[in-house]
Order: structure tokens, then sequence, then C-alpha cells
């Protein structure tokens, strides 16, 4: 029986038997036990600040699978437990209950392991159920069960609300649970709290009871949820508004915010049942649920959070203010809720076994997300951009020794939060599309309903994926039958990295030859290579191509498969070439960039691509390979596969290039240089007034430079384009770009009320506000600044938190770290690293962050609560820009000075590492190939 008083006061008697490693030591829990429900009952104490805490009781019901005298479960370790009030019960068939006696309780603080030494043998079959009272108070970071606050507008007081974030572990600092993701269990949730708050929770209301003893307080009793992981478990209590949305579908969809901030959730509410109802048909399954709350916390640690039911957002992912936010924070709206609801499916429904394969959760999200805005919202081009984004963040990250691979061993918790990456999300959507693309649509989709319903409210491995799309493959016959599913995708999960495919035309015999081999961007540096461990990796590749007579670029089919023997060795390919004896016909592999692969060609054949795109007709060629060509071209020549000559006689075809993706390849690659040849007196060569100048200037020019039409919309309609082209303008002092963007921003500086009307307009923000705090003086920074603490608008902020770092005034800029990093600054921790990246990106910021971050690290790591992870991914963002052996040792002295870093975030640490050896080793061997053919070209 539940108690009816819990208060975090009562005499708790602590069990501390054991912290110390108790007997069990696995970083998995055993397989003895497994939960099948819970009543779980949270009282939230939000009164007092200085008080903020919670207390709780949970009865977890247990099926005995295994004869066991332990009980082994979850707790962390700021969660304490009662004595007196921790209960066994065997229960029999009619329900009535029988306590066994505890022997001991251990803790283990290596696994978060909260351990119950029975007097008996709990035998299989049998159910118990285990009752624990626990309390804690909640702490500063955004994990677990926590706080956050907000100012109200009108009263400025400080208003709390709690909330969860429980993926990938935090449960069990919440509650004492079997915190892994196979243990699924339904819960029944009761929250306690003043009446003045609304209480959340995945599932819908049930009751409200008065709480006895306590005047305005009152129970919230949810109903039963269906059977799902711990870490889906989600709660809140807050003072928000909601906003229903108002459509004809049978699910319930609410989207909540404070009171002041409500009406920017408009188009979330929107579009949230659109998309849900349009998931529902591509899937043919039912959204199981009853209702769909979306809830924007002010303290939020990542974008989203896909909790089954109460889908948890930062602000800044779920607000869109017409008068104020961009076209492209619009899209970007809509793209973190298509998901989060794709999540709904992916993650919810069925559940990864263990967080090695979280990359089926994430990389289908990411993947079907773009096939969802693609439906809704075709303006935006969504699949083609997301899919070529993508792919070139997979490209460029994962050509490094210290990747890692899609699907890995995890053994220990500091590993649950490192598959939080581009290889999980992004690898993982571009190798689902490579899979879609070689099976084909139908495949695809009769595939992923098989699995979602073979698995449904259970959990599977990438091997249950492979098996449900290889049967449907064979029904359909869309697939070759001397290949299965399983044998091509598990080269593209169980191994690291991707492959270089090199093309040799035989031009006399009329033959093609095809090889791999892993591709690094350490390049023929053999000084690099270890024991030449990565040659004998090798991939199953579709290969689809095009040419000049066969310019057929939607047929991205494979015409034939390179492969790879028994030993996991590649098999050289040698085909007759479909161009015959026709020399002057350019290939092209890889039709719309179906894999994830960069390709090298023979000198002629690279010639005939560069005639072609330097003529007329370079429309011929699709988009995404004009991109994939430039990509491919400045990646081989950085590390030294490609002589600079080839790849910039390639680049100026682009003068004439007005599509987006092409310029967002190029621009991407030439910012890596731009970082180093800043740092050199090469960069006169670089600079405007030749090589970025010839190129930037006919686009600039196409798109209407800083200009927009009456309503302040911008030509040409392509605002991502636009503020591509217009931020690299100003950032060379180009053409009148800064003149304009100056302009704009001073009249906003006159004007008469400022934070009520912004002559700037909304899609040119982010490029005036940077273009004119470079320029301007310390005034300009301090008015920005005071825009910053009273916009009201989250994409605003976080434009202006970027914008505050362009500053070029030294002093300005320490005083600017200085506020980041203080506690007490209205900068919430989920944004200091956007505003620390700012100042780290530009030319006069990033020693001045260098130095900040090496000289306070003690203090940054009381700042972050330890949180190793999050300082290690503040590191990455310096060591992108370091290129010299003077900032190169300084790296490597300040991580051998902190050994704690390394530990706990091995990975990170390691990559940002080998970021500064490939610029380093670019500026020492191939800068000055670079810089001499740029002499002999402008």
């Amino acid at each position: 029986m539940f108690s009816t008083e819990m208060s975090l006061f009562l005499s708790y008697i602590l069990v501390i038997s054991t912290f110390g490693q108790a007997s069990y030591d696995h970083y998995r829990l055993p397989q003895t036990l497994q939960p099948q429900h819970y009543n779980l009952r949270i009282l939230t104490h939000l009164e007092d600040e200085d008080r903020l805490s919670f207390s709780g009781e949970v009865e977890i019901e247990l099926r005995v699978l295994q004869p066991t005298s332990n009980i082994t479960l979850h707790a962390g370790s700021r969660l304490q437990m009662t004595s007196n009030r921790t209960n066994l019960y065997y229960m029999d068939e009619n329900g009535n209950k029988k306590k066994i006696g505890v022997r001991a309780v251990e803790r283990n603080s290596k696994y978060d392991y909260y351990i119950l030494v029975l007097g008996k043998v709990l035998e299989p079959r049998q159910n118990y159920a285990l009752y624990i009272q626990f309390f804690a108070s909640f702490g500063g970071g955004m994990s677990g069960y926590y706080a956050s606050s907000y100012k109200d507008q009108n009263s400025n007081k400080t208003r709390y609300l709690s909330v969860t974030q429980f993926e990938p572990a935090y449960a069990r600092t919440a509650f004492p649970c079997f915190d892994e993701p196979a243990f699924k269990a339904t819960f029944n949730i009761t929250l306690g709290h003043p009446t003045k708050y609304v209480a959340l929770s995945n599932m819908p209301i049930s009751k409200k009871i008065p709480m006895s003893g306590r005047k305005n307080w009152l129970w919230t009793i949810f109903e039963q949820t269906l059977p799902m992981s711990s870490y889906l478990v989600c709660y809140s209590v807050n003072d928000f508004a909601g906003l229903t949305s108002r459509n004809d579908f049978s699910v319930e969809f609410t989207t909540w915010a404070r009171a002041s901030a409500i009406a920017q959730c408009k188009y979330a509410a929107e579009i949230g049942p659109r998309l849900l109802d349009h998931y529902e048909r591509m899937f043919e399954i039912d959204y199981p649920l009853p209702k769909v709350d979306q809830l924007a916390v002010p303290d939020f640690s990542a974008g989203a959070m896909e909790n089954w039911g109460l889908i948890t957002y930062r602000e800044a992912a779920l607000f869109y203010a017409p008068e104020a936010s961009s076209e492209v924070d619009k899209q970007r709206v809509a793209n973190i809720i298509a998901h989060e609801l794709a999540h709904q499916w992916f993650g919810n429904l069925v559940t990864m076994k263990w967080w090695n394969d979280l990359w089926l959760n994430e990389g289908f999200a990411t993947y079907v997300a773009t096939l969802g805005m693609q439906k809704l919202c075709s303006k935006w081009h969504a699949y083609a951009e997301e899919s070529l984004e993508n792919m070139m963040i997979v490209l460029n990250s994962d050509a490094y020794y210290s990747t890692r691979a899609v699907s890995q061993t995890v053994s220990r918790a500091s590993q649950f939060a490192e598959q939080f990456d581009p290889i999980t999300y992004r690898k993982g959507a571009v190798i689902i599309r490579m899979m879609h693309m070689f099976i084909g649509d139908t495949t695809f989709r009769n595939g992923l309903n098989c699995y979602l319903k073979r698995h449904a409210y259970s959990n599977a491995d990438q091997s249950d994926l492979w098996r449900s799309l290889s049967d449907a493959a064979h029904k359909f016959g869309s697939f070759p039958k001397y290949l299965d599913v399983q044998t091509v995708m598990d080269t593209w999960t169980l191994q690291a990295g991707y492959p270089l495919i090199t093309v040799h035309r035989d031009y006399s015999r009329n033959t093609i030859s095809i090889n791999q081999r892993r591709f690094l961007m350490h390049g023929l540096d053999k000084t690099m290579e270890k024991d030449n461990f990565f040659s004998k990796e090798c991939w199953f590749v579709p290969i689809s191509y095009a040419s000049r007579s066969m310019a057929n670029f939607t047929a991205t089919e494979p015409r034939v498969w390179l492969q790879c023997d028994s030993q996991g060795k590649d098999i050289p390919l040698e085909v007759q070439s479909p161009l015959g004896a026709k020399e002057d016909q350019w290939l092209i592999l890889n039709v719309q960039l179906t894999a994830p692969f960069r390709v090298n060609y023979d000198t002629i054949n690279w010639k005939l691509i560069i005639k072609t795109l330097q003529g007329g007709d370079f429309r011929r060629i699709h988009t995404m390979n004009r991109a994939q060509l430039i990509d491919d071209a400045l990646a081989l020549s950085w590390n030294g596969y490609l002589c600079y000559k080839l790849t910039l006689d390639l680049l100026r075809y682009i003068k004439q290039e007005h599509a987006y993706m092409p310029w967002r390849a190029a621009l991407d690659h030439l910012a890596a240089i731009y970082r180093i040849m800043k740092q050199s007196p090469d960069f006169a060569v670089f600079q405007p007034q030749h090589f970025m100048n010839d190129l930037l200037s006919p686009i600039y020019d196409y798109l209407g430079g800083m200009e927009t039409e009456a309503n302040g919309r911008c030509r040409h309609h392509h605002i991502a384009h636009k503020t591509l082209i217009n931020q690299w303008a100003c950032r060379l002092a180009l053409y009148d770009c800064v003149e304009c963007a100056v302009q704009y921003y001073h009249r906003w500086f006159i004007s008469n009320d400022p934070d009520l009307a912004n002559p700037v307009p909304q899609n040119l923000r982010s490029v005036v506000y940077c273009a004119a705090l470079r320029q301007g003086d310390e005034s300009d920074w301090n008015f920005l600044w005071q825009r910053y603490s009273n916009a009201t608008v989250a994409s605003e902020r976080r434009l202006i938190l970027q914008a505050l770092g362009c500053t070029q005034i030294e002093f300005v800029i320490r005083r600017y770290l200085k506020i980041i990093f203080d506690e007490n600054s209205s900068i919430r921790k989920q944004d200091i690293s956007l505003a620390f990246g700012a100042i780290a990106r530009s030319d006069i910021g990033f020693p001045l962050a260098k130095d900040y971050f090496m000289n306070n690290f003690s203090l940054l790591t009381k700042s972050f609560e330890s949180n190793y992870r999050e300082l290690a991914a503040l590191l990455l963002q310096i060591t992108r820009h370091i290129s010299s052996p003077h900032d190169y040792g300084a790296l490597k002295m300040f991580i051998d000075c902190h050994k704690k870093l390394q530990k706990l975030a091995t990975r990170t640490v390691r990559h940002a590492v080998e970021l500064a050896q490939v610029n380093l080793h670019w500026r020492q061997k191939q800068q000055a190939q670079f810089t001499r053919c740029l002499k002999d070209h402008y």
C-alpha cells in the first residue's frame, strides 16, 4: 500500500551499507529479473528556490526469470533511500502480498547499482513487488529530474518548473529502476504538486485528488502507459500555458510553453499534427497513444527529446515568431519536430536492445524527417539538401583515425553519451538512404512495416532490421540473389570510415577498373598510417553511374557492386566500358550521392568533367553530383591524392553556378583553407582582390547582394543560399556588403524603441549583426548585448549570442568570455557552446578563446559540474582552428596535464588532437602547392 504522505523532511535513515564495490561487477544488469510494471509517485518542491527537491516512492512488480538471492537495479548516487521503507513482497495469484526479508543493501557507485541481498532464493516464474522510498535535491545540471526557471515578464520574478531528461541513463537519478532499454515495463505515474501548477506526463490525466494534510496541493494521476523503456519516461510540473492544435485527427495534440511565449508555438502546433498524420500513413501503423504533448523547456541540454507522448524541446527548437524569426528558423523548427515524431515509431514503439544500436533510433529519425519535410514542405527542398548536408558532414567527420563504427561495443556509462554524435545521426541517416535507394521504395516501406510490427512494444538490434528488409527484398525481387541486406550493411555499420573509390579507364581496351581503400584526411602521409591496418577494410559498394551520352541522373539503382571476399578483402572490379571507344565521354559515379564514398578518376576523365562543367551545358550533371565533384576534388587535393591545379580548374566553373548545393560544398572546404592561410603570409593571394573576389562576385550579384524586396524578403527566396554568400562577402569585406550591413544596423541603433521595431530584414540578421559588430566599436557591442537581454524571441537570442562573438575588439572579447562562463550570467548553460564557438571562429577571437579555455580549465570544470564531455566539446571548437606548430604544442601540453579529460572524453579528445594534426599536415605539405596554383590562376 502506498503511503499518503511524502516529504523531504521525513526522518530518513540512509542505506549506506556498502558504497564500495558490490559483489556483482558487470556493466549490464543481471538477466534474472524482468520488471513488469512501476507504480511511481513523485512529490515535487518548487516553492523555495533554496530547497528545490523531490521525494517519492516506487513499487516495481517483478517477474523472476532465473533463481536469484539478489535484486540488482539502478539508483544514482544523489538518490537517497530509507532503510526501513525498502521492502520486498511475494505476490500470489490472488494479489496477496507476503513480506520477504532483506538481509543487507549494497550500493555500487561504479555502475550505479542498488543491490538487495535477500534471505531466500527467488524462484522462477514467480512475481514479487519491490517497494522503495527515496528523495533528492535538484542538481544544477540538465539531466535526470531537474529544475529549470524563467523570468516572468510581468512580475520580474523567477518562476521554477521541473522536467525530466532520462536519455541515455538518467532515469536512475530520479527513481530506482531497471535503467536499460531492454527492460520495458508499463508505468502508473502520479505527481504531487501545488494546485497552481500543471502536471504533465507520458499519458493523459486520469484524475486529480486533493492532497490530504497539504492545503492547495493535489495528486495528478495519469493513465497507465504502454510498455516502454525507462529512458522514455517523462514528467513535468510547471505553470505553463497550453495551445491545443485544431485538427480532425484522433490524437489530441497540445503544445506547452511559458505564457508570455505561447504565441511563438503556433507554427509548431500546426505542423506537428500534419507530420504525425503523414507518418501514420507512411508506416501504415497508427500512433498508439491518445495524445502528444510538446513542451518548450527554458533549460534543456539537447535540441529535443522524443519521450513517448510528452516530447520536450529547447525553446529555440520549438518557437517561431513570424515577425522576428527567419525562414531558416522556421525550417529548423519543422525539421526538429519531424525528427522527434519519427521517433514515436523508431525508438519508442521499437527500441534498440542496447546502446550500440542507438543509430536504429537516431539514424532513422534523421532520415525519415527528410521524407516528411519533403512531403509537407516541398518548397524547402529538404530531402535533397538535408541529404547532401548529412553526406558532407559524414565524409568530413568520418575520415579520421579517431572515428568509430556506427554500431560498436558500449560497455560503460560514459560511452552512452559518446554515441550521440554525427556518426549515429548523420551516418546512420546516410546509410539508410543508401539502402532505400538500392532496395527500392516498395521494398523499403514493406520491410519497415514488417520490422515495426514484428518488434512493436519490444526491442530489436540491427540484425532484426536486416532480416525484415531481406524478407521484403526477396518477396519483391528487388535485390540481387547472390547478396543479402545484412552482408552489405554490416560492412557499413560494423567498421569505421568509408571508402575512396578509384576509377581508372583504359581508353584503348574500353575497360574500367574500380578499386577501393579507406579514405583518410591524413592522405598520403605514410608516417601516420598504423601498420597498414586500414588497408584491410572493405565495403560492399553499390555503383551507379552516368555519362555524357547517358546523362540519366534519376537512375540511382546500382549497375554493379564492388564486393568483398570471404576474408573481408576487396575484390577489384574490371568491367567493359559502357561508353565504347568514345574518348570524349565523361563518367561520373554515385548518382545523386546515393552512398557515402569519395571518387577519384584518372586525369583524362577529370579533364573531361572539367570541360563539361566549364561549358554551357554543365546543368546536364545533376546538382547533387556537381556538389559531389567539388567536395571530392577539394578533399582529394587536401590530402594529396589530386593536384590542386586540376581542382582549381574545376572550381572555376562555379562562377556560373546559381544552385545552392555546389556553393555549400565549395565554401565548406574553402573555410578550412581560409582558417589556415589567414595565419600565414600567403593569405594575400587568397584574400578579396584575388581568388575569393573572382569566385564570389557573380553569385553575389545574381542573388541581389544585400538587397531585399519591398516586404523585406530576400530576392530569389533561397534564404540559406543568400545568407551563405553574404556571410562570406561581408567576412572578406567584398563589394557593398559591409556598407549595407552597417547601414541596416545603424538604423536599428538610432531607432526610438529598438526592442519593439527592428528594421533589419529577418532573413539577413545573422549577416548584418555579425558584419556590423566586426566593423563596430564598443557601443555597438553594448547595444546588441542589451537587445539580447531584452529579447523575448528564442531564435533572436540565439542569433545575437553568435553575433556578439564577431567583434574584433580584444578587451570586449575578453569581457564576453567572462560573461559566458559566469554562473550568474543571463546566458544559459545550454548556450555556452554556441557563444564560445562564435568567438573561436573569429580571427581575433580564436587565440583569446584558446588561452581562456586552457588557463581557466579548473574554473570551467566547476562551472560544468565536471561534465568532461561538454568541456571536450569546447576544446574541439578550438582545435578546428589550430594549424601552427606552436599552438599544436600548447594543445598537447594541455591535454597531457589533464589526464581526467582524456579518460572521461577519450574519443572527443583524440579527435580534437587529430583535427589539429591534419591542419598542421596540410600547412606543411599542401599549402605551398595550393599557393603556387592560386598565383598561376589569378
